[in-house]
């Protein structure tokens, strides 16, 4: 039988190379962190069903359920974030704002969507929990800084572990939004009702079926268009070579809200908070460097959890999301006062594949043992081999018995 098989799916040993390489990562990830002044919090590996499924009622399905002696349900944490706002609204609601909180620990899940998706995920992320008062209101001026803050110690954390070809992927709640009101741009100035498509564009939020919505919506001016034998607004809609015309409007949402952040910030309203927000993160380029960031209209943030600008990191090296992130404005109200909230995690397994053999070889090489021999023949001179270890440790991090 081969040994793999008494492992339970999504579950894997770590072998020694494996924790240095992973303690190497969490330490260097930390220390980022701290520096940026977030303090590490541990909250319990069991958490209440009840409070998991009010905070995301998606964790009941992914969640590993067990029953305590009390019959009460609980789970294993899937998240973090999620613990962490029920801190922030209980034991830690009399701290002084902003909240900066960090962790390193593990989280488990059973919906396996991968063959090789792990079911005990080892993560690393941050909190910024609060605005600098609880009397005022949160502007966008607080909203910029947490945003930029939470994605400087993103940024700076990736380059520290030279993490190769990587790119942040923002979208944001509010650019569906602003294709919903694409859409209604569109119905008022050519006076067709896209009602129908628009329901399918806001319910299912799925962009396959945003194009095909877009598709029908131009037909339908199509047909419009050639039943009409005067010189109509919509006969000149059609055609015009202006690329401002509301048809074209309604392509850009569908077509051209993915790619180059500054094409798409071409597009918004210079004078509304969803380009101000975004065009504040693209800044960032001037410190991190060029092309960090992408806008995905095809990435569209869980609206129960996320409220604003959610963010992940991709890299070529695979296939999925490695780091995700954003805002959870309504979170905390979960579990007492509503507080604005931002944060990110990165799953710590993809990435100790960036930390190079070479310094392995060398911490173990700092690290090299020193034998004292120990005979088990007399408790004397067992007792002296392991007091002459002891002395010898206070000069030497290892020393064995042989």
């Amino acid at each position: 039988m081969n040994n793999s098989s008494f492992l339970p799916a999504g579950s894997r040993d770590l072998l020694p190379t494996d924790l240095i390489k992973q303690e190497k990562l969490r330490n260097a990830l930390l220390e980022i962190f701290k520096a940026w002044g977030y303090q590490p919090v541990l909250p319990p590996t069991l958490e209440s069903l009840e409070a998991l499924e009010k905070g995301r009622p998606q964790f009941s399905k992914e969640c590993f359920k067990v029953i305590d002696g009390d019959s009460q349900l609980l789970a294993l944490r899937p998240d973090l974030t999620l613990p962490i706002a029920r801190l922030a609204a209980t034991r830690l609601s009399s701290v002084e704002r902003p909240l900066r909180l960090c962790y390193t620990a593990q989280v488990f899940r059973q919906s396996l969507h991968f063959g090789d998706e792990r079911r005990e995920i080892f993560q690393a992320g941050i909190e910024l929990i609060g605005c600098s008062s609880h009397d005022k209101p949160y502007s966008l001026s607080q909203t910029n800084k947490a945003n930029l803050e939470c994605l400087s110690v993103l940024l700076e954390a990736l380059n520290k572990i030279n993490l190769p070809d990587y790119k942040i992927v923002l979208s944001h709640t509010d650019l569906w939004e602003y294709a919903g009101e694409i859409f209604h741009r569109v119905e008022e100035y050519l006076e067709i009702d896209l009602s129908s498509e628009f329901d399918v564009l806001m319910s299912k939020g799925d962009f396959i079926e945003y194009q095909k919505a877009v598709y029908k919506a131009e037909e339908r001016c199509q047909k419009a268009f050639k039943g009409d034998k005067t010189d109509s607004e919509l006969k000149a809609c059609f055609q015009s070579s202006s690329k401002e015309t509301p048809l074209n409007y309604l392509k850009k949402a569908c077509f051209e809200l993915t790619g180059k952040p500054q094409k798409i910030l071409d597009y918004l309203d210079k004078d509304s908070d969803l380009y101000q927000e975004m065009s504040a993160i693209i800044a960032l380029e001037e410190i991190f460097g060029s092309d960090k960031f992408i806008i995905d209209f095809t990435l569209r943030p869980d609206s129960h959890y996320y409220t604003g600008l959610y963010f992940e990191v991709v890299t070529s090296g695979e296939g999925k999301a490695i780091g995700k992130g954003g805002r959870y404005n309504n979170l905390i109200s979960c579990f007492g006062s509503s507080e604005p909230a931002i944060g990110f995690s990165l799953q710590v397994e993809p990435l100790m594949k960036y930390i190079q053999d070479d310094s392995i070889d060398e911490y173990m090489k700092n690290k090299k043992p020193i034998s004292v021999p120990a005979s088990s023949e007399s408790v004397d001179s067992l007792v002296q081999s392991i007091k002459q270890s002891i002395n010898l440790r206070k000069k030497n991090p290892i020393v064995t018995l042989s």
